[in-house]
C-alpha cells in the first residue's frame, strides 16, 4: 500500500530513468551509489521542471504552490556533493558507440556538462508528465517532503535498483551492476 501511494512521487525520475535509457545502447551498468548520486544530482531539477508542468493543473495553495520553491532549495544543497557521481552515470548512460563524440562529452568541463545534464533532465520530466496525474504526483511528493534529502535520495534509488532485479529476465538498457556483497 505504501509502495502504491509513493508511486506517484516516483514518476518523474522514472522518466528520467527511461528517457536515459533511450540513449544509452550498450552502457555499462551503474553501480548503487552511481544511482544514488543521479538521483540526488537530478531530484531539485525533477521537482522543479515537475512543478513548472504541472502548475497549470494544480491550486496555487497546493503543496508545490505553497511548498515547492522551499523543497527544491533544500534538495539542491546537496548537488553539487553529488555531481561526481551523478557526472559517472550520465557519460555511462549517454555512452555512445563513436568513441570519439564519448570522449569529447567526457573532456567538456563540468561548468558546460552539469547545466546539459540539468536541461536533459528538465525536458524530459516536462515530456513525460501527464497533465491528470500532476494531482498524485503533488501528494507523492508531500508524502516524502519530510524525509531528509539523502533519504528520499536513497529511497528512489533503492526503488529503481529493485525494479531493476525484478526484471533481471527482460532485456533493459538501464543495468545496475550487481552488488558485491
Amino acid at each position: 500500500m505504501i509502495a502504491k501511494r509513493l508511486l506517484p512521487s516516483f514518476a518523474a525520475l522514472a522518466a528520467l530513468a527511461a528517457g536515459q535509457c533511450a540513449l544509452a545502447q550498450d552502457a555499462a551498468c551503474l553501480s548503487e551509489q552511481e544511482v544514488v548520486s543521479l538521483v540526488s544530482f537530478a531530484l531539485p531539477t525533477v521537482m522543479e521542471s515537475t512543478i513548472k508542468t504541472c502548475r497549470p493543473q494544480l491550486s496555487p495553495q497546493g503543496y508545490f504552490g505553497g511548498q515547492g520553491p522551499a523543497l527544491v532549495a533544500r534538495f539542491a544543497a546537496g548537488k553539487p556533493a553529488n555531481w561526481p557521481g551523478a557526472k559517472a552515470a550520465f557519460l555511462k548512460l549517454g555512452a555512445s558507440k563513436d568513441a570519439e563524440t564519448r570522449d569529447v562529452i567526457a573532456k567538456l568541463p563540468d561548468s558546460a556538462l552539469q547545466p546539459f545534464a540539468e536541461g536533459l533532465v528538465a525536458q524530459l520530466v516536462a515530456s513525460k508528465i501527464k497533465p491528470d496525474r500532476c494531482k498524485a504526483i503533488e501528494r507523492g511528493v508531500s508524502l516524502i517532503a519530510p524525509l531528509p534529502p539523502q533519504n528520499t535520495a536513497e529511497l528512489i534509488a533503492f526503488v529503481i535498483v529493485l525494479a531493476d532485479k525484478a526484471g533481471a529476465d527482460k532485456a533493459s538498457k538501464f543495468s545496475i551492476c550487481p552488488s558485491r556483497s
